[in-house]
């Protein structure tokens, strides 16, 4: 199958294969079809007779003959391929479109159609008038080239395309070349420095120019190769087919460089929005770039079938008709985007949050179209779908503004009561002390009884902007506390068992009996004096901290 591809191909470059035969004088002017085809079958080669080929243009235009060798040239020049098995062969036929009785070569060349005139087809007037401008404009420098290569060593044909011919290619790819060297000369000597010069464009821009600059390169030199090749005449097949590759190439090298314009402006935009306090442009920049060169590249494509004489207006009509189908088939992905939308414009995290939802736990890194990245504290990436995201519980960790922090210290339980006082007083100091503590809520207290020790609640938080800053502050105040205990004589109590043994045998219980005067009458007495156990309720500072109550555990 490939090798009949290749040499299909061989054959219409080299124009092998036949293109019209001929055609009876008196169907000339019968139908569009008789008027083209007797036009171009007595310009071929083999059969060129210009003063029949005349027969195509209306009694009375002058220069009939020179005027269809123009034509003739100017279709070959601009690769118009004409099948004559395409054109129609009654003389009623009518154009709905234009309503008149005319017929268009080509849709991109309005200038160029027959008509019918009484009742019989010609090249329209239009078409006469123009012919003398279009040929100008196709051929600046004229058509006497061939003149300077009638010796029959460049006639010489190879794959049916004349010597003179093949060695114009060759030298015009040269000077297509010399064009794109001398536009990589121009910017890197001149149009580069004088920008990093004046405006002052930072290193990556300038390595993103310097791509743009040779892609411009490229254009240009490819356009400068369209643009001189008409003038060597190669046949209409090979015009067509080397005129339609160079056009693709075209549009194809001014997609690249829009989209590299593109990725200019939102390199320049991302530095703009990393200089403003909220981070969802920084979450929206990358989203509006993939959007926008997804957007050039489609407008690109459709751009590029439309030049393949492609009907894009039924192409778009049968994505509209089959978008229901693929939404039903890609339902996650659409609600991803969806659920990307949802996530924007309610803002539960911006990038650099920690969040928390289900058992994911980390950074948010970049808010794309389909999936959120996380960088999680084991230094792995997790890609969460939008769609999926949007309907979780996102515990904002980011969004706080104190981190709390709870402990129980436990000292203990031969400390003396003054001894626990002054170490409770001084935790209070080393709080009220800290740059990063909150002043208007702590609570620090003789809380619990435990199994081997005295437990003393510490409820405390952190103004502080991430986990590092955090940490630091739980060192600074720990290692205080640390020290207050060290200078105070306190020492901390860690899990211990004391084996206590009720009775020997032969000896006294250890256990203390009740007095013999036991009774409401002394649990009166002793409670007479029982505020001298609270000592610290009274004391200046004893209620210090506890300005705003948030609920306590």
């Amino acid at each position: 199958m490939i090798r009949k591809i290749i040499i299909f191909t061989l054959l219409c470059i080299s124009g092998s294969i036949p293109l019209i035969s001929q055609i009876d004088s008196s169907e000339v002017n019968d139908s569009p079809y008789g008027v083209i085809y007797n036009h171009l079958y007595y310009l071929q080669t083999d059969s060129y007779q210009p003063a029949r080929a005349a027969l195509s243009f209306a009694p009375g235009v002058a220069e009939a003959e020179d005027l269809a060798i123009q034509l003739k040239q100017i279709l070959d020049g601009r690769g118009l391929y004409v099948d004559i098995n395409r054109l129609p062969t009654e003389n009623s036929y009518y154009d709905s479109l234009a309503k008149a009785a005319v017929y268009y070569i080509d849709q991109h060349y309005p200038l160029l159609y027959v008509e019918k005139i009484g009742n019989d087809w010609f090249y329209s007037r239009t078409t006469v008038e123009a012919i003398p401008d279009l040929h100008r404009e196709l051929f600046p420098l004229g058509t006497q080239i061939t003149t300077y290569f009638q010796a029959p060593f460049w006639q010489t044909p190879i794959l049916n395309i004349k010597l003179w011919k093949w060695m114009g290619i060759i030298v015009l790819l040269l000077l297509s070349w010399l064009v794109f060297t001398f536009i990589n000369w121009l910017s890197r000597t001149i149009i580069r420095p004088s920008l990093r010069k004046r405006i002052g464009i930072s290193p990556e821009v300038d390595k993103a120019g310097r791509r743009l600059y040779r892609l411009f390169g490229l254009l240009i030199s490819v356009r400068f190769f369209a643009y001189i090749l008409p003038m060597l005449q190669l046949p209409a097949k090979n015009n067509s087919i080397l005129l339609k590759l160079l056009g693709i190439l075209s549009i194809f090298f001014i997609i690249f460089i829009v989209d590299q314009l593109v990725k200019i402006l939102f390199f320049n935009l991302n530095k703009v929005a990393k200089k403003t306090a909220n981070t969802l442009d920084d979450q929206l920049m990358p989203v509006l770039k993939r959007i926008t060169s997804m957007v050039v590249w489609a407008v690109g494509l459709f751009y590029i079938l439309d030049y393949l004489n492609v009907n894009v207006t039924a192409l778009l009509a049968g994505i509209s008709i089959g978008g229901l189908a693929i939404a039903l088939a890609a339902q996650d992905t659409v609600k991803n985007f969806f659920g990307s939308i949802m996530i924007f414009l309610d803002k539960p995290f911006q990038i650099g949050d920690w969040i928390h939802f289900g058992n994911v736990d980390g950074v948010v890194e970049e808010v794309g179209v389909r999936s959120t990245r996380i960088r999680t504290f084991a230094n792995s990436i997790t890609y969460v779908p939008n769609g999926q995201l949007a309907d979780q519980v996102v515990d904002n960790m980011g969004l706080r503004q104190y981190r709390r922090f709870k402990t129980e210290i436990g000292v203990t339980y031969d400390t003396p009561p003054k001894q626990i006082d002054l170490f409770v007083k001084g935790i209070r100091e080393i709080i009220l002390r800290h740059p990063t503590t909150r002043k208007d809520y702590f609570e620090v207290h003789l809380n619990s009884f435990g199994a081997s020790s005295l437990n003393i609640l510490l409820y405390t938080f952190f103004e502080a902007p991430n986990w590092t800053v955090e940490l630091k502050g739980r060192h600074e105040v720990m290692y205080a506390i640390i020290a207050l205990a060290h200078d105070l004589g306190v020492r901390f109590a860690f899990p211990t068992q004391t084996l206590h043994i009720e009775e020997f045998p032969g000896q006294l219980s250890t256990t203390p009996g009740a007095p013999a005067d036991s009774g409401d009458e002394q649990l009166r007495e002793s409670l007479k004096d029982i505020s001298k156990y609270f000592k610290t309720a009274n004391r200046p500072g004893g209620d210090a901290g506890k300005i705003k109550p948030l609920g306590g555990e």
